[in-house]
């Protein structure tokens, strides 16, 4: 198992072919879908799969990719988070999502802050972005604790709404 990074309660691993119905699982509900993507549930296990195919070309690509987010207590996998390039801009967009169980635990902001490290501390990322719909005020409190400032709201490249755009600077290289 490639795990990448611990925290207290977690562990951060790539994820593996063989976590499809897993992921499915999260990205079937439309409660968690509802400010991730296109904003639809996926609808097939075959989506799943391309995804993760797609996530094990990242890896090998670019050293980088959306992580498996897994308790440890238990071993289940409750969420993903990581980076993928922004399209238009290439830079490392940061995201996540969580199985509606995993919600109101704190994992976001506790697996957030050891992707971010990584990100920055062995990835070497100058800056990072991360974008979540207007409305999710509790994605927004999120990257507000992780130390994203918000940019402002735009449309980005093959979106139709408006999203809120946060930025995160590498502290070790733009330290005041």
């Amino acid at each position: 198992m490639n795990v990448f990074a611990e925290t207290e309660r977690l562990v951060l691993r790539e994820w593996r072919a063989e976590d499809a119905a897993t992921l499915f699982a999260m990205t079937s509900d439309p409660e968690v879908m509802r400010h991730i993507g296109d904003r639809r549930p996926w609808e097939t296990l075959e989506r799943a799969e391309g995804w993760l195919g797609r996530v094990a070309e990242s890896y090998r690509v670019r050293g980088y990719g959306f992580w498996a987010v897994v308790e440890k207590a238990g071993g289940r996998e409750v969420g993903s988070c990581g980076f993928g390039p922004q399209p238009g801009t290439g830079l490392p967009e940061f995201g996540y999502l969580y199985a509606r169980h995993a919600w109101g635990k704190g994992y976001a902001t506790e697996a957030g802050r050891a992707v971010m490290r990584y990100g920055f501390e062995r990835l070497g990322f100058e800056r990072v972005v991360a974008c979540t719909t207007t409305e999710h005020a509790a994605s927004r409190r999120v990257l507000e604790k992780l130390g994203f400032e918000f940019v402002g709201n735009q449309v980005l490249e093959g979106d139709e709404d408006e999203s809120a755009v946060y930025i995160s600077l590498n502290p070790e290289r733009h330290a005041d």
